[in-house]
């Protein structure tokens, strides 16, 4: 008897058919934007919508801070603040002009065409860093650049530990660390001592 190969394989293919494909996962929608496509939430590490403090505006570009005066944020960072003067924090550039978003890929070491091309599609960069106030130290641990709608391309993601000291930056993002360990401090003191009434 002779096999028919097609004959064979037809069951086969009737069953992959039927097999529904795996739907693409949709971009993580990692900011929410409010008017003149300013962010206004960030989805924090903590996995939980967290409202923006702008840290810095000029004409290129704003930086904002997750609020420092979350619970979530403060359970996880105030006791070290205070013991060690240690924190971290997601922060988010919203890009005004294209040239602002292609100096920050060049700076990030991602110089090729392709990454400074790719800002034409980019409006905004998440960043988490660790800072030790006392070392006068930042540790870049995430980035990743997100769309013009908020949703992260997850494409993007870097995961390091790059330490550098707070003179390696440039006099805008200094004065911006500055205020945001001013803030952190405040809100951890102030959360450490209301827990400390409490018992």
């Amino acid at each position: 008897m002779r096999l028919n190969l097609r004959t064979a394989l037809a069951p086969l293919a009737l069953t992959l058919l039927s097999i529904p494909a795996r739907p693409q996962q949709p971009p993580q929608q990692i900011l929410q934007i409010g008017a003149l496509n300013a962010p206004t939430d960030v989805l924090t590490q903590d996995n939980q919508w967290s409202s923006l403090i702008s840290v810095l505006s000029n004409s290129d570009q704003d930086l904002y801070i997750e609020d420092p005066s979350t619970n979530a944020w403060l359970a996880r960072n105030a006791q070290v603040f205070v013991d060690r003067g240690q924190y971290t924090i997601t922060l988010v550039s919203f890009y005004k002009t294209v040239h602002a978003c292609r100096a920050d890929q060049i700076r990030a070491g991602f110089s090729d065409a392709a990454h400074v091309d790719a800002c034409n599609n980019y409006r905004y960069r998440i960043r988490q860093i660790a800072v030790d106030a006392p070392q006068n130290t930042l540790t870049l641990l995430f980035s990743a650049m997100v769309f013009s709608g908020g949703a992260l391309d997850a494409s993007t993601i870097v995961r390091e530990s790059r330490t550098r000291g707070f003179s390696g930056l440039d006099a805008d993002s200094q004065k911006a660390l500055s205020d945001t360990t001013k803030l952190a401090g405040q809100q951890s003191h102030s959360y450490i001592a209301r827990q400390q009434n409490l018992h």
